[in-house]
């Protein structure tokens, strides 16, 4: 009897937390996408595909800073390993250099504010899912974006975009509290963490490929097509990170249950299935909304509807590499991403000289189909081998 009351309890847990998780991260998403959208038609295609390259290039600066922190606080915490201060202060010391380095590459105080308060962010809010604190995590997330909102819009009319950036990192910052809080509870223990440093390094190594990777197409398009073809192509991930909050909700949730050994496939491949609805949804009202709501984008129509195409190959992406980083198969999950961003860089930037945008947009699909090749391989010939 005891033990059914446990399974109930554990179930009830386990539908409360994917509960509080969902509905926050729609919500703020929900914002995120307003704020966003917002944006662009008042920015503009030119000066949005700015703020998307300044801000590609912060990305890649403060996943260098976090240095595989985020996955590696998730799983260890969930598994109750005093790890925290340790990656803490790994992370700030790296922080402090790629700061350095960024003044004197850009001269732009604003990008390093916002690669700051990202790091701050990365580190408490990877804690804070680890620990299964979901009620901290809705307060947090809801507090970072509506600060967001408002501090980006006034510091914009203030002066101008480079202000964006600005009041985009100063929203990161009450998350400071929890590091804090975090520095006072666990002591650094560098022994323990050189223990798990095959998965620090391993996860450290494939964040920056992801960060990249995410990034390059931005950092290629800048380049080679200019920021207003840039700025349709951003609206276009924009919407399409709309329709992705799902698998990005998946991964918070399943993430440290498969570290403490609870694979959830039911609500995996419901999710899967979700995503085909979607992507469905996304290729036939992208032409009726973005005419509507965003006039100075309509090269952005054909370039969301290939874009769409992707969701269904990055849900099942996403579930496989939760299950990977869940049992600490980093390894496979490295080589994921190198395969991906090796394909993503080949077809950019040869099917950009051909079809111009759209042709970034194939060439971002077909990547992430690459990627996804790869890790049903892994999956059939490992996981499923091993029982995992």
């Amino acid at each position: 009897m005891a033990n059914n009351w446990d399974k109930i309890r554990n179930i009830s847990s386990g539908i409360k937390g994917l509960t509080i998780i969902g509905s926050t991260d729609i919500i703020i998403n929900a914002m995120s996408a307003f704020f966003w959208f917002y944006m662009a038609a008042l920015m503009g295609p030119e000066d949005y595909g700015y703020l998307s390259y300044i801000l590609a290039i912060g990305g890649i600066a403060s996943t260098i800073s976090l240095a595989g922190s985020g996955n590696t606080i998730t799983v260890f915490t969930a598994k109750k390993v005093k790890i925290e201060s340790s990656i803490y202060l790994v992370s700030l010391v790296v922080l402090s250099i790629t700061s350095i380095v960024l003044y004197f590459m850009f001269n732009n105080l604003e990008l390093i504010v916002w690669v700051a308060g990202a790091v701050i962010f990365g580190l408490a809010g990877a804690e804070i899912i680890g620990k299964k604190h979901y009620n901290s995590y809705a307060i947090y997330a809801f507090v970072q974006r509506s600060l967001m909102i408002v501090f980006a819009v006034l510091f914009f009319h203030m002066i101008g975009k480079e202000g964006i950036i600005l009041g985009l990192g100063l929203a990161f910052f009450p998350y400071i509290i929890r590091l804090y809080k975090s520095f006072k509870q666990t002591k650094i223990d560098f022994p323990l963490l050189k223990t798990h440093s095959k998965f620090y390094i391993h996860t450290g190594v494939t964040n920056l490929i992801t960060a990249t990777s995410t990034s390059i197409d931005k950092l290629i398009i800048g380049a080679l097509l200019g920021f207003t073809i840039l700025g349709n192509y951003q609206l276009g991930i924009q919407l399409l990170a709309v329709l992705e909050m799902l698998p990005v909700i998946l991964l918070k949730y399943t993430l440290p249950h498969d570290a403490s050994g609870n694979p959830n496939v039911k609500l995996k491949k419901i999710m899967f299935i979700f995503s085909i609805i979607l992507t469905v949804m996304g290729i036939v009202l992208s032409p009726i909304i973005i005419p509507e709501f965003f006039p100075k984008f309509i090269d952005t129509i054909q370039v969301f509807q290939i874009l769409s195409l992707s969701l269904i190959p990055t849900t099942l992406n996403t579930s496989i590499m939760s299950k990977l980083i869940g049992n600490e198969k980093t390894r496979l999950v490295l080589i994921s991403s190198i395969v991906y961003i090796i394909s993503q860089v080949i077809s950019i930037v040869i099917l950009a000289t051909i079809w111009g945008i759209n042709g970034v947009a194939v060439g971002y699909v077909l990547s992430v189909i690459v990627q996804m090749i790869f890790l049903l391989t892994v999956k059939r010939n490992i996981l499923d081998k091993m029982n995992l």
